[in-house]
């Protein structure tokens, strides 16, 4: 059979895991990705701002050259010295030594309307011929400046960069007059002051320093890695690049920022990784305790073999979706393992089941589903054509098979062997009705005096569809509220005071006519109705007795309630609602359960009794096991069968059986009761065997509440006289 079906480390990995892991990458990402953008705007806001600061210098040097030229050629003195009487050594003391000083400008140029140079002085030595032979865009310059003489009048200028024999600069130019009211020159006689300022590398350092930029430098091609502005002149055309390598302040930014970053998202990494691993580790964990709880659930873990739930998963697994198949069923049943757990031991018990296990799958060959359906049950099961006649031939040779004892080891045991056989053709859904069938021959068999096979049959039909229709009706009675309590007291003989009482469950108003408890009891235990019914008594008992101080309650708990993990908390919940003290509960229990689930029982008890919560054990004394138990058990109270005590007054072997239980009870500290007393004389003869509690029809039957509360209140008025 497949395990199951889930598997959690690989959801863990493709749906926790690996989206973390996805996630933390992507943030990863986004924090560098977004330190990226921050540095790139940085650095281009400072490339921006360098780009910006430069134009600005450039517009400017061109601006303030042109104002100077303006400044200087309206001059009265210029005007005479240039128009009226031609003074070369006037034009050189004005303009051309400030030329050569290089500081506001360094080239001084007096150009007719052509062109001519008539004066021309720098710092880099005279100038001669025609101004276009030094400066590539002076026509454009000198005609922008006729445009705007003619627009303006002769107070204007032009100006721009240009490229020349000494590099580039910035030229402007000014037509020379008075400003004394001279009368205008005409445009053929006029005379054209020229001031050039060349960019050169005392320039560029002023305007690294006062902008804050790195030193530019002049080219006409940048590397990848430079900031430049390209310088056009005033003809429009490109004379250069003024480039210069970015100061990048966000690259710097860039590396703190992302090294801080990258120690933080390390940090968190490792914190999701070892969350991860943590939470990965706590899957595997609980993937193998799902493992191990979906086996357990399937497979018996002394043998090996499936258990019933597996079984019948198994067998609707086989059968067809659509249609029908027939399946049969063994069950088969062992009498006196018991015994053989009392004698010695569960660990012999496991080793013999497994070893009959071993013996079965012998005669079979394997050729049936084989599952150990409980504690002293396994099952046959086989589907398809022909699967009856093989499951019986099966059935003959276990029971063949058992009749002659089972070795383990040096010990040999014999068992009863009690056979159910069912036949079936069944669909899906309907799979495990043959096992429920063959339950019931098996039940039969037992019931016929065992080791024989039954094969399940039209009677055992009908018992059975009676017995779901009892299981039917006790829900229906719940639901309707039919079930009643009656209480049978508990004497001390030595006061004659009522000291508790014992909650029996009725089923007196039920709609198809009165039910013992001995009919409905076991269908409800087997419905799981025994679970729910059982705290119906156990609640309705405590809120009837609560109001009865120092009266003890003793209420009946079936095999099937212990066995619920929710046992200890529903009752604790009874307790509150009901206001019933616990010290005055006595639950009891047979020894059925504690032979099934010792551990299991053992525990249980021990946490009732921690809540103050007596334990007493049922039916003592008829049982294999009940001595070995009462060592290993921390009961409270036995309470000896009926069927123990009867005649012990005229069976001497009775009477000794009993003290003997009596003195064993005494020696572990155990409070004794006696139930099913009925004549004076047995009570003579256990209260000279040590007994002191009694519960009987001798000395009250059961009693409805209204009659307990007469006979407990009856006694208040006998104990009142008797004081008074």
């Amino acid at each position: 059979m497949p395990g199951p079906r889930s598997n959690p480390l690989k959801t863990f990995t493709y749906w926790v895991a690996l989206p973390t892991a996805l996630v933390y990458v992507a943030i990863c990402a986004l924090v560098l990705f977004t330190l990226a953008l921050m540095t790139s705007d940085l650095n281009r806001i400072d490339a921006d701002r360098g780009e910006k600061a430069i134009t600005a210098a450039l517009d400017s040097l061109v601006r303030q050259l042109g104002e100077v030229t303006v400044d200087e050629a309206t001059w009265t003195e210029a005007y005479f010295n240039t128009y009226v009487v031609f003074n070369p050594a006037w034009l050189d003391g004005s303009w051309g030594t400030t030329a050569r000083q290089g500081s506001g400008y360094d080239t001084a140029v007096v150009t007719n309307a052509e062109g001519e140079i008539i004066f021309g002085e720098s710092n880099r030595g005279r100038l001669t011929g025609n101004i276009a032979d030094h400066f590539g865009a002076a026509r454009a310059i000198y005609g922008g400046l006729n445009k705007s003489v003619e627009a303006a009048g002769d107070d204007t200028h032009a100006a721009g960069l240009t490229d020349g024999r000494s590099g580039i600069a910035a030229l402007a130019a000014a037509v020379v007059h008075g400003n004394a009211g001279q009368v205008p020159v005409a445009s053929t006689e006029r005379r054209v002051l020229w001031l050039a300022k060349h960019i050169d590398a005392p320039l560029l350092e002023e305007y690294s320093a006062r902008f804050q930029i790195p030193l530019p430098r002049l080219t006409h091609a940048a590397y990848a890695d430079e900031a430049s502005t390209p310088l056009i002149d005033a003809a429009g055309d490109s004379v250069g690049l003024l480039v210069w390598r970015p100061l990048r302040p966000g690259d710097p930014a860039f590396r703190n920022a992302a090294s801080i970053a990258t120690i933080v998202l390390l940090g968190i990494g490792m914190l999701t990784a070892a969350v991860l691993l943590a939470f990965r580790s706590s899957v595997e964990r609980r993937a193998e305790l799902d493992e191990r709880d979906w086996y357990s659930a399937r497979y018996d873990a002394v043998t090996g073999l499936f258990n019933r739930f597996g079984l019948e998963e198994t067998l609707a697994r086989l059968v067809p979706r659509n249609g029908e198949t027939d399946v049969s069923v063994a069950l088969i049943g062992f009498d006196g393992l018991r015994d053989v757990t009392s004698s010695y031991g569960r660990e012999t018990t496991d080793r013999l089941l497994d070893r009959i296990a071993d013996d079965i799958d012998v005669v079979t060959g394997g050729q049936a589903i084989f599952a150990r359906t409980g504690p002293d049950q396994f099952a046959l099961c086989r589907i398809g054509p022909g699967a009856g006649e093989l499951i019986r031939e099966f059935a003959g040779a276990v029971l063949a098979l058992m009749s002659e004892p089972v070795a383990v080891d040096a010990l040999r045991f014999k068992l009863g062997t009690s056979i159910g056989v069912a036949d079936a053709a069944c669909d899906r859904a309907g799979a495990s009705g043959p096992i429920r069938m063959a339950d019931a021959a098996l039940q039969r068999a037992r019931e016929t005096g065992g080791n024989h096979v039954i094969v399940y049959d039209d009677s055992l039909r009908l018992e059975l569809e009676r017995r779901l229709a009892l299981q039917a009706d006790i829900r229906r009675g719940l639901d309707a509220d039919e079930f009643d309590l009656e209480y049978q007291p508990i004497v001390d003989f030595g006061s004659g005071a009522v000291v508790g009482v014992e909650a029996l469950l009725r089923w007196n108003r039920r709609a198809g006519g009165r039910l013992s408890p001995g009919e409905f009891i076991p269908a409800a235990e087997q419905s799981g109705l025994i679970e729910e019914l059982g705290l119906f008594a156990l609640r309705r008992a405590c809120r009837d007795t609560a109001r009865f101080p120092g009266l003890k309650l003793s209420v009946n708990v079936s095999t099937v309630q212990f066995r619920s993990l929710r046992l200890s908390r529903r009752i604790d919940d009874i307790l509150h609602d009901t206001g019933f003290p616990p010290e005055r509960l006595q639950l009891e229990i047979t020894e059925s359960f504690l032979l099934a689930q010792p551990e299991r029982a053992k525990a249980v008890i021990e946490e009732l009794r921690g809540r103050g919560i007596a334990i007493a054990l049922d039916d003592f004394g008829t049982g294999f096991s009940s001595i070995g138990y009462l060592r290993q058990f921390s009961f409270d109270r036995v309470k000896l069968d009926r069927s123990l005590i009867e005649g012990v007054d005229l069976d001497p072997v009775k009477a000794a059986l009993v003290e003997s239980n009596m003195v064993l009870a005494f020696a572990l500290d155990l409070a004794v009761t006696v139930e099913g007393v009925e004549r004076r004389e047995e009570v003579a003869a256990l209260t000279r065997l040590g007994c002191r509690e009694f519960q009987g029809y001798l000395f009250s039957r059961p009693l409805p509440l209204a009659g307990l509360e007469r006979l407990l209140a009856g006694q208040a008025r006998d104990t009142a006289r008797k004081t008074a």
